[in-house]
């Protein structure tokens, strides 16, 4: 497990491994915390700098300065897909103790399909990316998500992966229930051989 995966780990079952995050896109982090730095830590600062006599109050507006900054990186950092060896993960934050998950298991998956829209999308390759859940109705989504292309052909690769090794075990599991059949068979009843 790699340590930048540990805030997630309450999300995943049993033998569940993160192979990817797929994130907003770090334009939506700068527009999330551009009033929290400017307005909560750099003029507070300038403030000092200019009226040093103020120092408590600038201080105490920093500090709420840096801790909007904290809970708007959070915001941004916590809002993402984790893709798993076993399906998709879909958290959102929406402050500090509002959490939301839903799951989509790679066997359960309907569709995925994204779009880029609009002129600064396109240009910095940002959209929104949707994962259906088979007769359900439930999606997974993520807006504005960086590189929606890539996390398209990564998702599919990954259930792809998931499906063929799951063909596999089936297949083996098959096999050795047919040969327990036949041993089954044999030690009752034997088997007759025609000669």
């Amino acid at each position: 497990m790699k340590f930048r995966h540990v805030f997630y780990q309450r999300h995943l079952d049993d033998g569940e491994i993160i192979l990817h995050v797929a994130r907003r896109h770090w334009l939506i982090l700068k527009i999330k915390i551009w009033k929290a730095t400017t307005f909560g830590m750099i003029l507070p600062f300038l403030l000092f700098l200019l009226f040093p006599m103020f120092f408590i109050v600038s201080l105490i507006w920093f500090i709420l300065g840096v801790t909007k900054f904290t809970l708007k990186y959070f915001e941004w950092h916590h809002d993402c897909l984790l893709i798993t060896n076993l399906g998709i993960i879909d958290i959102e934050r929406r402050g500090l103790f509002d959490n939301v998950s839903k799951r989509i298991e790679y066997h359960m998956m309907d569709g995925i399909s994204y779009s880029i829209q609009g002129f600064l999308a396109t240009l910095l390759n940002y959209g929104d990316v949707v994962i259906d859940k088979m007769g359900s109705g439930v999606q997974i989504n993520l807006e504005d998500a960086a590189n929606p292309r890539g996390l398209d052909r990564v998702i599919m690769r990954y259930q792809e992966k998931f499906v063929r090794e799951k063909s596999f075990t089936d297949h083996e599991t098959l096999k050795g229930m047919l040969a327990e059949m036949i041993s089954t068979h044999a030690q009752q009843g034997g088997v007759e051989v025609d000669n």
